[in-house]
């Protein structure tokens, strides 16, 4: 599906879209090319009455709503396939005169699938730079997250170490008994080593915390907060398709231990260039392109 130009999707009256194994290739295998769907609902000369169209046809937008996040959904092609004793006689069958129309338009749309595959192309291009993106900011978001935590944390435990040293070096100036001092010694020692098992504790937790799904949903409300507002559904199917992989990948990160690496700020800026100024100007080149060759013929 990843190399194909057109994806073929054909429901019949029976089962339209109901079974779990067509609701997990489209949440699945299908989820981020709605570009390339093209969905069919099939043999509908079999429906005897209206009523049973309106229903298989509302069962079938439901189901897809659910794996498709758009408020829109995808074109439905409504059509049959030819036989050799012609439709059968129905009530809805007589009155749905269109649907070898659509029957050719689905063909046409079949056969023109190799003049898409260069916006094919540009348009995986875009979407794996917008994932990246949406994925390079929630990991700089989450590490900043924890960044500040184990700050706070060795700050904390410098200040005690601080004063710790503060207090022994007290003992001396004032020539207190030795054991006043090694008392004070054993107390620092003792909170010092206190703070940082509770630091290691705490920050083990913030870790569960942040790489916990209502956590990355924060981080993702907190970096595209234009976009949850305006309800981008394109921005919001992304996130669904991320979330999984971003929370294991920081899982992982977080258990190997050491300093987790960012994006820069340039990075994220080329990346933005390339959405903004790269990718359009790809658009406008391919459309000449394919102006160019339409004309070609008619000049022969």
């Amino acid at each position: 599906a990843q190399r194909a130009d057109i994806v073929c999707i054909f429901f019949d009256p029976d089962k339209p879209g109901t079974t779990g194994e067509t609701m997990s290739v489209l949440l699945n295998s299908l989820s981020g090319m709605d570009h390339k769907l093209l969905i069919v609902l099939n043999k509908a000369d079999q429906f005897e009455k209206i009523h049973d169209f309106a229903r298989a046809y509302g069962s079938l937008c439901w189901n897809l709503s659910k794996v498709i996040p758009r408020k829109d959904l995808p074109p439905i092609f409504t059509m049959s396939l030819p036989s050799e004793g012609g439709h059968k006689e129905s009530t809805l069958s007589s009155s749905l005169s269109d649907l070898e129309h659509t029957r050719d338009e689905v063909v046409d749309q079949v056969l023109q699938a190799p003049k898409r595959r260069i916006d094919n192309v540009i348009t995986n291009l875009y979407d794996c730079t917008a994932t990246l993106m949406l994925y390079s900011k929630i990991w700089n978001d989450t590490v900043s997250r924890y960044n500040k935590e184990w700050r706070g944390c060795r700050l904390q435990e410098f200040g005690m170490a601080s004063a710790a040293g503060l207090a022994f070096a007290g003992t001396n100036y004032l020539g207190l008994d030795a054991a006043v001092s090694g008392g004070v010694m054993a107390a620092s020692i003792l909170g010092v080593g206190g703070l940082v098992w509770y630091h290691q504790t705490q920050l083990s937790r913030v870790k569960e915390d942040l790489t916990s799904i209502d956590s990355l949903s924060v981080s993702f409300q907190r970096t595209h907060a234009r976009q949850v507002q305006d309800a981008d559904e394109y921005v919001a199917s992304l996130w669904q398709r991320v979330r999984g992989s971003l929370q294991s990948a920081l899982s992982s990160a977080f258990e190997d231990g050491g300093s987790l690496p960012t994006v820069s700020a340039s990075e994220l800026q080329k990346l933005q260039d390339i959405l903004d100024k790269d990718i359009p100007r790809l658009r406008r080149l391919a459309n000449e392109t394919q102006v160019g060759i339409a004309k070609a013929p008619s000049q022969v």
